[in-house]
């Protein structure tokens, strides 16, 4: 029996490969109309095809007006655009997070070429999936022990000389005066606190989790870093008011927002524009270290315009010893991770190459034993 011709076989080919593809695809027109869908995305939806035919694509579950953004952006572009780790509003199953890539397309219709239409591809991640990669992180970040116990007698000597003259200076000020010594003698503790941890890094840190204000916290880190290495930056808080206390520790929360604010300063410049909001997102779980799903509903985002990170390094951000500074030593983030991880969040980042970089905090809230 003779074979169909290519171009007869084609197009039934590519439909089969299109309908495999784990990914969700969906082809939007000019008026971000939904006009085809492949792949994965009846799973995704749990919708069937005539669900999606005719609709806006603001009306995908989980997602609202990210996706119409994405396809506008892209087609005023005339290019693709990629956007990671965006968290759904509400939960998919068990996906919390997805990827989305959107490209142009030049379609005929009725005759005329049209280069309005969309390609987008979404494809699901896990929160829990980034939870099972930090325990690698963890261990990892343990090779840190060495290090800090040969560091910590060196760093706890000018420490003593600074909290001693910050007294001092204390001493003969009055009123509101006195308010920067008694920070500076304020941070020498946590930092010697800090340094006694990593001495023992190889070992858990100890910290007592316990009910935590996020806005006390955040209160803190912004008047440390304002006075200090962020002076120059514009750095602009969105809190929702009514979250409730996160179960963590004080002093580490202060550490990982530190770290975080001091490295979008750093690869921003002194005028970097810096917004940290907080909020609360239903939804989203993680597998912890005893196997145990918990929620960590309460998010805090850190968001810079900066350059953004380098391509290579995604994937690697919370590693030890990884970093995109000459001078950096890659401990920063790994102990954000570490010190996450230790309280029962987790923390996620997505990489706008050019646009900067979103890092996103999510919590566990407190409960109180009853």
């Amino acid at each position: 029996m003779a074979s169909k011709p290519c171009d007869e076989i084609r197009p039934t080919i590519e439909r089969d490969v299109l309908s495999h593809l784990s990914q969700a695809l969906l082809v939007a027109d000019e008026n971000n109309i939904i006009i085809e869908i492949y792949g994965f995305t009846e799973q995704l939806f749990s919708r069937s095809r005539d669900y999606f035919i005719g609709r806006p694509v603001h009306s995908l579950d989980g997602f609202g007006n990210v996706v119409a953004d994405i396809c506008d952006r892209v087609r005023t572009d005339q290019g693709s655009y990629s956007a990671y780790n965006i968290p759904t509003e509400q939960p998919l199953g068990d996906v919390e997070l997805v990827d989305f890539h959107a490209t142009t397309l030049l379609l005929e219709t009725g005759g005329v070429s049209n280069n309005q239409h969309v390609l987008l591809t979404v494809q699901p991640r896990k929160v829990n999936a980034f939870a099972d990669k930090r325990n690698d992180m963890v261990s990892a970040s343990k090779s840190l022990g060495g290090l800090a116990s040969m560091l910590a007698h060196e760093i706890k000597n000018p420490l003593s000389g600074i909290r001693g003259a910050a007294q001092l200076i204390s001493r003969k000020l009055e009123g509101t005066q006195r308010q920067l010594p008694d920070m500076i003698v304020k941070e020498v503790d946590r930092v010697s606190k800090l340094v006694q941890q990593l001495e023992s890094f190889s070992e858990t840190s100890g910290n007592k989790i316990e009910e935590v204000n996020i806005h006390e916290v955040l209160d803190h880190v912004l008047q440390v870093a304002v006075s200090g290495f962020a002076s120059k930056a514009s750095i602009k808080p969105y809190f929702d008011p009514s979250l409730p206390t996160v179960a963590g520790n004080f002093d580490l929360l202060v550490q990982v927002f530190l770290n975080l604010l001091k490295n979008a300063v750093e690869a921003g410049g002194p005028g970097v524009e810096i917004s940290i909001s907080t909020k609360f997102k239903h939804g989203i779980w993680i597998t912890n270290g005893s196997g145990s799903r918990i929620q960590v509903p309460v998010m805090i985002t850190v968001e810079d315009n900066g350059p953004g990170l380098p391509k290579d390094l995604e994937g690697h951000l919370f590693e030890p010893f990884v970093s995109s500074k000459e001078a950096g030593t890659g401990l920063g983030l790994a102990l954000v991770a570490r010190y996450t991880s230790e309280m029962g969040g987790t923390v996620s980042c997505e990489n706008r190459q050019g646009a900067g970089a979103v890092f996103r905090i999510q919590m566990p809230f407190f409960k109180r034993e009853q």
